[in-house]
């Protein structure tokens, strides 16, 4: 297929509008030159692109797949120009990243650092808030991308993951269950179980873990919204809690807490990710800063040793098929993981 950026961006304009006379407007095109457009990319498609059949603006299955590929298209191509004019006058645009607090403690802050170091002119902002005002900030452009935790990314935002990151019940080494090799849900719900407030990002990703993979809920009514607190709980014994075990790596190693192993069913691993607006940016040095995180954290996924033996065998199994699907035939048609959470 011949096709012309023109034509995507008409096809583009079409489908956010959901209306041929309002994208014609847009684009400062008359609604016969975007209807000739249309019939000229289905021509080529050999396909229909638009569902004509419904009073209601749809697309056909074909139709959304080409309106994917039209946006990593033109994106493509808008980042490149960028990238010759920025090389062209010399220019060094400042990238914008969001993330939420437990990564931006402890995961990003030695990441950005050999960031800085290799492209010591790069200007980098980092900014920790809720996943779901990063979430926002993404769609009004105000950040250029988001590393986050989670378990699924929102609908209308591209997400590519990075690495699995496994959660883990943590406790006092000083509880009688902390000598157990390996204790049962029925067990675990005899220990009070801390956990955050209902609005928290994390702690509603838990409560969804929980519902949707059929977890028995754990009994207690302790309720503390901050993660770091939650954690100097279990130290003095108050409870157990679910944290992400990077953030208890240092504690577990020092052995003022303990992970403990739960029979059968062991919690679901979350996904790092890195998240991007549906226009994504075209500051050509954001796709420098990407590359620089996939290498970082990809490599850091390798060579970590990890607090659980078969978390480690699970990290490790999803990172390589993480790596073919970035490095692999796929990747040629860009980053084919923006639909792994879809």
């Amino acid at each position: 297929m011949d096709l012309s950026t023109d034509f995507l961006r008409s096809f583009i304009a079409v489908c956010e509008c959901k209306s041929f006379s309002l994208a014609a407007a847009r684009v400062h095109k008359s609604q016969g030159a975007i209807s000739a457009q249309m019939a000229r990319l289905e021509e080529q498609a050999g396909s229909r692109l638009i569902d004509r059949s419904q009073r209601q603006f749809r697309l056909t299955k074909e139709g959304e797949l080409f309106l994917d590929f039209a946006q990593q298209m033109v994106a493509k191509t808008d980042a490149t120009q960028q990238s010759l004019q920025a090389l062209h006058n010399n220019v060094h645009q400042e990238v914008r990243i969001a993330t939420t607090r437990s990564v931006g403690i402890y995961i990003l802050p030695g990441v950005i650092g050999n960031i800085a170091k290799k492209f010591p002119e790069l200007n980098l902002s980092l900014l920790t808030q809720r996943r779901t005002l990063t979430y926002e900030r993404l769609q009004q452009g105000a950040v250029d991308l988001a590393v986050v935790l989670a378990d699924t990314a929102q609908r209308g935002l591209f997400a590519e993951p990075l690495r699995s990151e496994s959660l883990c019940f943590v406790i006092s080494p000083k509880h009688p269950l902390a000598n157990k090799k390996a204790i049962s849900w029925e067990e675990l719900k005899t220990i009070p179980f801390i956990s955050g407030i209902k609005g928290n990002d994390f702690s509603d990703m838990i409560d969804e873990i929980f519902e949707k993979d059929g977890f028995p809920k754990p009994t207690g009514n302790i309720i503390i919204n901050n993660m770091h607190m939650r954690k100097e709980a279990v130290r003095a014994g108050v409870g157990v809690t679910v944290l992400p075990c990077f953030t208890v790596r240092e504690e577990v190693q020092n052995k003022t807490l303990k992970i403990l192993t739960i029979k059968d069913r062991p919690l679901p691993d979350t996904q790092l990710m890195i998240v991007e607006p549906h226009r994504r940016s075209t500051n050509p040095n954001v796709e420098l800063v990407k590359k620089a995180l996939r290498e970082t954290l990809m490599v850091q996924a390798n060579h970590e040793e990890s607090l659980q033996p078969l978390v480690l065998v699970r990290r490790k199994t999803k990172v390589l098929i993480a790596k073919m699907l970035l490095c692999g035939p796929f990747a040629a048609a860009g980053n084919v993981t923006d639909y792994l959470f879809y």
